[in-house]
């Protein structure tokens, strides 16, 4: 009996082990399904920040203009951005997984495959984790073939400031010995008249007029216009204008009409006026090849809201124009001519502007050309009826 009871006891105590073995079991499993699921928890929102991390990255990456091109260790493309994209004419599905980003760098230079050729600032750089260890390399380049073009143009722009500074010293250099040259070719041409050595001499005084006002148009290009007005005649003006031109319209065969409808005074820079008419009738003679006529007529007229003024028309029976050349005809340097500087009815536009005035083209190709110079604020009018 005592055994039996001493069994019984051993099976009490064996169970009593096994109940605690178990309860600590479900504590441990209760403790372990806890953790795991803390961990879990912890797991998700890691995830959920590589993830948005990852693609706040990618906007970072995606919103630059600078492209960038991760390579890994192995040198397999693993991130290229849309500035990649498109600078290499190419897309990133293609090249991700492979080793190639189908373009070639020389120097400054990216040479895509299936694009154009580009000026860049490249960098190729380690990339290390934090331990300093190398995981891999990147690519990052930025097109600057618009600084480049900055930086010609600068070049181009300042060796044509130096070029013009120049020009400007030479032309005033040059200006007063081609008027004694003119002077005395004239007062040559006067004596010798009738003579083959007089033809010379008028020849002579053609060329250093023309070369004069080309000097003249220069100078006045590189310096405001600033009119200094007289109260004057403008029919003195165009006549006196027209009196130079004479021996240039009979070598030309070109013949000239002045149709004055009254006498007009007003406050103007008669030189500067004069200057834009010399432009003006040169532009027609060299629109007349084979000759022809000139018909100028000075008229009054009335603007809406501005009062009286005058007009300045100048007819010619030239080639005329075409639309293209109609519009830019004013611009600075544009010439339908081999030879000139384009300046001329350029400058001619600014002395009218500068008189508060304008100038109007009438013109088509093959029935010459019509130019009509309004000035205001007409100051007295003598009718010459």
């Amino acid at each position: 009996m005592p055994e039996i009871r001493t069994e019984i006891k051993d099976a009490e105590h064996s169970v009593d082990l096994l109940s605690k073995a178990i309860e600590t079991f479900n504590s441990a499993s209760v403790t372990l399904v806890q953790y795991y699921n803390t961990l879990e928890d912890k797991v998700r929102l890691l995830t959920e920040e590589v993830d948005h991390k990852k693609q706040l990255l990618n906007s970072i990456l995606d919103s630059i203009d600078v492209g960038v091109i991760f390579f890994d260790k192995e040198g397999f493309i693993r991130i290229m951005n849309n500035a990649s994209e498109s600078l290499l004419r190419v897309n990133a599905n293609d090249l991700i997984g492979g080793m190639s980003i189908h373009a070639e760098i020389h120097d400054d230079v990216i040479v895509p495959k299936n694009g154009k050729s580009f000026y860049a600032i490249v960098s190729f750089l380690d990339v290390r984790d934090r331990e300093g260890n190398i995981i891999g390399h990147v690519l990052i380049f930025k097109d600057i073939t618009r600084l480049k073009q900055l930086e010609s143009e600068n070049e181009r722009n300042r060796r044509l400031t130096a070029m013009g500074e120049l020009a400007i010293k030479i032309a005033h250099e040059i200006r007063n010995p081609l008027g004694s040259i003119e002077l005395f070719a004239s007062l040559l041409a006067s004596d010798l008249m009738g003579t083959e050595q007089g033809d010379y001499a008028v020849r002579i005084t053609k060329s250093v007029r023309s070369l004069v006002n080309t000097l003249d148009n220069m100078l006045r290009f590189t310096r405001e216009i600033r009119p200094k007005p007289e109260y004057s005649c403008l029919n003195d003006a165009i006549r006196e204008t027209c009196d130079e031109f004479k021996e240039l319209f009979t070598s030309n065969n070109i013949r000239l009409y002045i149709n004055e409808k009254g006498q007009y005074w007003m406050p103007v820079d008669k030189g500067l006026i004069k200057q834009a008419l010399i432009n003006i009738l040169l532009n027609s003679v060299h629109a007349m090849i084979d000759g022809g006529s000139i018909e100028i007529e000075i008229r009054g007229t009335s603007y809406a809201n501005s009062g009286g003024g005058v007009e300045i028309a100048i007819r010619d029976s030239g080639h005329g124009m075409d639309a293209e050349t109609k519009g830019r005809i004013f611009e600075p340097f544009f010439s339908t001519k081999d030879r000139g500087t384009g300046l001329g009815m350029s400058i001619a536009e600014g002395i009218i502007k500068a008189h508060k005035g304008t100038i109007d083209i009438k013109s088509e190709v093959g029935h010459g050309a019509e130019f009509i110079i309004k000035l205001p604020d007409q100051k007295g009018r003598k009718d010459g009826g």
